[in-house]
């Protein structure tokens, strides 16, 4: 049986909670969109949010060996979050809704842009 080391296809998507009240506000799928989870409001938030670019430092993977595969190139993809109003600088990149970074970049992202944090759910 092949092993999947993709994250976002491993997953059924991610469950978001609000971390003041620790209640589940939503489902984000894979692909991005939002199921209500019944709070009208959180669920407003979340898709200003996920409307927004997302200004990361740029992953930059180490060279690998012929034949090896490096640890970090099997870990999920890592990427820093910056203030949307902090300048860009060589070594950063602005993610855009639809490229195929945003969604691991936006997961990581939200506790420090909102009061929610998405949790993985993941399949069996």
């Amino acid at each position: 049986m092949e092993h999947n080391n993709n994250p976002l296809e491993q997953n059924a998507g991610y469950a978001i909670f609000d971390l003041k009240t620790g209640q589940q506000v939503a489902h984000l799928n894979v692909d991005g969109t939002l199921a209500d989870e019944g709070d009208p409001t959180a669920i407003a938030q979340l898709r200003t949010l996920l409307c927004r670019e997302l200004t990361v430092r740029e992953h930059i993977a180490p060279p690998v060996v012929s034949g090896e595969t490096s640890a970090a190139q099997m870990e999920e993809d890592d990427y820093d979050p910056y203030p949307e109003e902090s300048m860009c600088y060589f070594g950063m990149i602005t993610l855009r809704p639809g490229d195929p970074q945003y969604l691991a970049a936006f997961v990581r992202r939200l506790p420090y842009i909102s009061f929610y944090e998405a949790r993985p759910i993941t399949n069996l």
